[in-house]
């Protein structure tokens, strides 16, 4: 099982802390940048805190002046606040890469890190920020601020276990209710179960004020295919498996894994949706950078 060390990566939360995140089209300039220093246009409860001279006596608590016999304010976060969500990949093939009773060294460790790392970035700013895991089962965190909120999105990712299939372009549509709009998506997945319409489809979430932004995640050794002699091949979402000699498919098989890459990195352009490719948390720290400030996949 996964640990709070194995995903919390100290130099990716620095290096992308260091970037200012930029928000879905807004009215207000502020979003996506700070909480909104204005009081009373909220969405939802924050905080009480002691009235002082200047503040809005509506939003005196008259029930806590009850109990205490001191004023007391209701705070709100502002609607302008920008929110995110954190969606991540726990289908079967994202285990690959880690061993039998641990999944450290899998995808979906690699997907957990950097999920953590924007978070951070995102909460720091003062953002609401949620996550999502689609896999077997769906779990699903509301979007807020705070920072008890990255302790709780850490927490249900070490609860994960990779199964089944994620099915992003299906699964989303749905979210628009339960997490409020407008929202930035960060969708981080190898995209092995989703078809090149599905992913396009992705693109027509923007006229629901859900803006995605696609991270996708492979092991080196599905890049490289670094197996020597016959070797037994399983499918993580299903029962198949092969068995081949890996130097015999070696050239039709990169031919095959550069064609899937490109194609989801042509389709995600093509659709307007921003898009970066990693394999491990060197490259995240590189290429995430230019990701969290884009707002178009060109």
């Amino acid at each position: 099982m996964l640990e709070r060390s194995h995903i919390y990566d100290d130099a990716l939360v620095a290096r992308l802390g260091g970037v200012p995140l930029t928000g879905v089209p807004t009215n207000f300039p502020q979003r996506g940048v700070h909480t909104s220093q204005r009081r009373g246009a909220s969405l939802e409860f924050s905080e009480h805190t002691e009235y002082v001279p200047g503040d809005d006596l509506r939003n005196l608590d008259w029930k806590v002046y009850g109990k205490s016999d001191r004023y007391f304010v209701r705070r709100f976060e502002d609607e302008r606040l920008q929110r995110a969500l954190i969606l991540v990949d726990a289908s079967g093939s994202m285990s690959y890469g880690g061993s039998p009773d641990s999944l450290e060294g899998s995808k979906y460790h690699l997907a957990a890190r950097v999920a953590v790392a924007l978070s951070s970035a995102l909460l720091r700013q003062g953002d609401a920020v949620g996550l999502a895991i689609f896999g077997e089962g769906e779990s699903l965190l509301t979007p807020r601020g705070g920072a008890a909120q990255l302790e709780a999105i850490i927490e249900l990712l070490l609860g994960a276990r990779p199964g089944g299939n994620a099915r992003f372009s299906e699964r989303l549509p749905s979210l628009r209710e339960r997490i409020g709009a407008p929202a930035t998506l960060y969708v981080l997945s190898d995209f092995l179960d989703e078809e090149v319409e599905g992913l396009r489809e992705l693109s027509l979430l923007r006229a629901r004020r859900l803006y995605p932004k696609l991270i996708q995640l492979l092991h080196h050794d599905e890049i490289n295919l670094p197996f020597e002699g016959t070797t037994r091949f399983r499918d993580l979402e299903s029962s198949a498996e092969l068995a081949v000699d890996p130097e015999a498919i070696r050239r039709a098989y990169f031919e095959e894994i550069k064609e899937f890459v490109e194609g989801v990195a042509a389709t995600a352009y093509s659709s307007g949706l921003p898009y970066a490719f990693i394999r491990d948390s060197v490259e995240a720290g590189e290429e995430l950078p230019l990701l969290l400030l884009s707002r178009e996949g060109r």
